[in-house]
């Protein structure tokens, strides 16, 4: 009993020194979040490696591509807090630490599509972190039309066809909108590297709307059990370009997202292991983010399963029908499903 009540309060005051954060200790605000030297001392920091999986141990596999939607109640703690001014040091979105791997070099490696086919050079990311709005005259950074015709006339610039009036302008079809929009734009920022008056405009955690995740369903008959292991993940996001556009949609728009970049999972997990989930019930206990998405603490919706047709999406084969795409997605988990209770099935 001496031996056991050691134990337990050993393993408590562990628990305390991970979950306090130096909270209560600190003498300056800047000491909340800096673990002490004790803690330091019991702390395992190290990320909980993967078992080795023989392939003739695998009886069956799927690789699954999911869409993680931000909007959804469950997976707030993926997308929030996006104003870091309004919290602590200590609470940081995803988005904030797998951009922070990348630029330090933690995480070796990016790419453009989630088959690892494309990498992604340190140049091309950078630029989509960043991008440049004229601001003719004093006037806000809308890219409105009309504002980007007024920055070309006081440069000089002769507009040509692409002089239109509002009337025309309001009598555009979406495609044909966009088509002279290009046009005008790609005129504005020649302009721009002339020597014209510009500002930056950078990346903004608000700006991701979903994540997308590549996983691996396998059944390991060793442990006997179906198990899932992430491969890769990209956050979706409005472009910076596209940001302020987006603003102002017309009637049936849909705002303009994209891959920011993909990441090989693994690569990210010693980035993750230290980067903390804050927990509404209980902000004593958290989480890092690589234990909640290897827990597949998230809501997700299949979007692509490998197959024969060049991995071809589900809305390729089910287009124009958002239910029967969900009805898709669910038939392919249940596929995964019923394969680990067939095991057990007499």
């Amino acid at each position: 009993m001496k031996k056991l009540n050691i134990f337990l309060i050993t393993f408590l005051t562990m628990q305390i020194s991970f979950a306090q954060s130096n909270l209560l200790n600190s003498k300056n605000p800047k000491d909340i979040g800096v673990k002490t030297s004790a803690q330091l001392d019991i702390d395992d920091e190290s990320v909980l490696d993967y078992g080795y999986i023989d392939d003739k141990d695998v009886l069956f596999s799927k690789t699954v591509w999911e869409i993680i939607d931000l909007n959804e109640r469950v997976n707030f703690p993926l997308l929030y807090p996006t104003d870091t001014l309004l919290v602590g040091l200590e609470r940081r979105p995803l988005i904030h630490y797998l951009i922070r791997g990348i630029e330090s070099g933690e995480i070796p490696n990016i790419y453009s599509d989630g088959k690892f086919n494309i990498p992604k050079s340190m140049s091309l990311f950078e630029q989509s972190l960043a991008d440049t709005l004229f601001t003719p005259d004093g006037e806000d950074k809308i890219f409105f039309y009309g504002t980007k015709q007024k920055f070309l006339q006081a440069n000089a610039v002769d507009l040509g066809e692409l002089d239109l009036s509002q009337t025309e302008l309001d009598n555009l079809l979406p495609e044909q909108y966009s088509f002279w929009e290009s046009k005008i734009e790609s005129l504005c920022y020649s302009v721009m590297e002339n020597g014209a008056d510009y500002t930056i405009n950078t990346f903004q955690y608000d700006q991701v709307q979903q994540y997308l995740i590549k996983g691996v369903w396998y059944f390991d008959k060793i442990q006997s059990d179906l198990r899932y292991r992430p491969l890769a993940i990209a956050p979706i996001t409005t472009s910076v370009k596209d940001k302020i556009k987006n603003d102002f949609l017309r009637d049936g728009e849909k705002p303009k997202t994209s891959e920011l970049f993909w990441i090989y999972y693994p690569h990210a997990r010693e980035t993750l292991k230290d980067a903390y989930v804050f927990s509404e019930r209980n902000s004593k206990v958290r989480k890092s983010f690589d234990e909640l998405i290897n827990s597949r603490r998230f809501n997700s919706v299949i979007y692509l399963e490998e197959n024969m047709y060049e991995d071809r999406e589900i809305k390729d084969y089910m287009s124009k029908n958002a239910f029967m795409q969900l009805l898709e997605s669910e038939r392919v988990k249940e596929k995964i499903r019923n394969f680990e209770h067939d095991m057990w099935s007499w």
